[in-house]
């Protein structure tokens, strides 16, 4: 009994020991937390939907192969003359083939082989669940419409009808 509680403790002190790592390295996490923001204007529960259309399948021949663009706008009204800038992140499913991609909602009746794509305001793709450097200039003077694009884009040729659906969060992020 002795002998298996002192190999306890010396288990215990070795395990202790070397869980102590050599840093190569210092990160420092800065930030702020704003008193007041701008005031997000996108519709009933702060929910926006976006219609892309009813696309044929017969659009998409090549895996990169995308249809229109559909123009949406996220508005921040109310916003303090201490915010002069913002990005916008957005958060989704990132679809298999390609992770810039957002997803589309798979199950039965659902499109296959194709993926969102979203924009900035000059058309520039937008990179998911990753802040981006694309920066709005905003104003405490007036409504501030940030455009975005988005268009479906197909990941491989061949692509399967159906419901082509997906759900993206967004953070707005001020400079």
């Amino acid at each position: 009994m002795k002998n298996l509680l002192v190999m306890t403790f010396a288990a215990a002190a070795t395990l202790g020991i070397s869980t102590v790592n050599a840093a190569d390295g210092t990160i420092n996490f800065m930030g702020e937390i704003l008193d007041q923001a701008c005031t997000v204007d996108i519709g009933a529960n702060n929910t926006m939907t976006v219609d892309l259309g009813r696309v044929a399948k017969t659009s998409f021949i090549n895996a990169g192969d995308e249809a229109a663009a559909t123009k949406f706008v996220i508005r921040l009204i109310n916003c303090p003359a201490s915010v002069n800038a913002a990005q916008v992140k957005f958060d989704g499913a990132n679809d298999l083939s390609d992770s810039s991609l957002l997803a589309i909602n798979s199950g039965p009746g659902s499109a296959s082989g194709v993926a969102i794509k979203l924009m900035t305001a000059d058309r520039a793709p937008l990179g998911l669940n990753q802040t981006n450097g694309y920066s709005y200039v905003l104003s405490s003077n007036w409504d501030n419409n940030l455009e975005f694009y988005a268009a479906y884009r197909a990941t491989q040729s061949g692509v399967m009808a159906g419901t082509a659906h997906s759900v993206a969060n967004f953070t707005v992020n001020y400079n």
